[in-house]
C-alpha cells in the first residue's frame, strides 16, 4: 500500500468539496485514509500524558481529518443523489457502497414513478398481486438460480493478486481460483474486503455494456 497522508487528504477534500462533479473514489484509496486516521489515533493513545504538545498536535490532526473524511464522503452522497435524481449515472468512478447507494436509490425512484403512474391511471393499488416468497429450506434449482440472481448485485473485477482456493459466492456458485491480471464477474459482497486491501480493482463499464458471465 502506498503512504498515505494528512496533505493527501487535505488535497482529496478540497479537490471534492470545490468541484461540482464527482470526482473518483476507488476503495482502496478510501481504506488507506481510514488506515491514517486510525495511525493518528494510535499515535494519540500511546503518547506520553506528560507531553502535551504532542498529545494536542495528534488530537487536532484525527479531528481534522474525521471532519475532512465525514465531509467529503456526505458531498459525495449529495453528488450522487443529484445524479440520481436527474435520471442519470454519476460521472466519477464511486466506491463499492456508493454504487450500491446509487442504484438502490434509482431503485427507489423507479418504483415511485411507477406507483405515480399506476395511481394517475386509476389502478387499484390494493389488487396488485403479491410476490411469492420463495421457502427457504426448498433447495434451489437450477432456473431458480438465474432468477434469484437479478437480485443480487454483480461488479467485475480484475485480480491484482492470486487467489488461490476457489470460494462460494453470494449466489451459492464456486469461484475462482484466479491468476493476477485474471477479470471475472463476481456477487459485490464477495469481493468488498479484496477493493479494499488492493488486491483486486473494479472495472466500470460503459454505459450501456451488459457484464458478461
Amino acid at each position: 500500500m502506498s503512504e498515505m497522508n494528512y496533505d493527501a487528504i487535505r488535497t482529496a477534500w478540497e479537490d471534492e468539496t470545490s468541484s461540482e462533479a464527482l470526482r473518483n473514489l476507488a476503495d482502496l484509496r478510501l481504506s488507506k485514509m481510514v488506515a491514517y486516521l486510525s495511525k493518528i489515533r494510535l499515535e494519540l493513545a500511546s503518547t506520553n500524558a506528560d507531553d502535551i504538545l504532542q498529545s494536542d498536535l495528534l488530537t487536532q490532526e484525527a479531528l481534522n481529518i474525521e471532519f475532512m473524511l465525514k465531509d467529503l464522503l456526505d458531498y459525495r452522497r449529495s453528488k450522487i443523489l443529484k445524479a440520481a435524481l436527474s435520471n442519470r449515472r454519476p460521472t466519477g468512478d464511486m466506491t463499492l457502497a456508493e454504487e450500491e447507494f446509487y442504484k438502490d436509490t434509482q431503485r427507489a425512484l423507479d418504483s415511485h414513478a411507477e406507483f405515480v403512474k399506476e395511481s394517475l391511471s386509476g389502478f387499484n393499488l390494493q389488487s396488485k398481486p403479491r410476490d411469492k416468497k420463495r421457502d427457504p429450506t426448498k433447495k434451489k434449482s437450477t432456473d431458480s438460480l438465474d432468477e434469484d440472481d437479478a437480485d443480487i448485485d454483480y461488479i467485475m473485477v480484475r485480480f491484482l493478486r492470486p487467489i488461490k482456493e476457489p470460494f462460494m459466492g453470494l449466489d451459492e456458485r464456486t469461484h475462482g481460483p484466479f491468476e493476477k491480471e485474471d477479470v471475472a464477474k463476481i456477487p459485490a459482497a464477495n469481493v468488498r474486503i479484496w477493493l479494499r486491501d488492493g488486491t483486486a480493482t473494479r472495472i466500470v463499464p460503459e454505459d450501456g455494456v451488459v457484464l458478461d458471465e
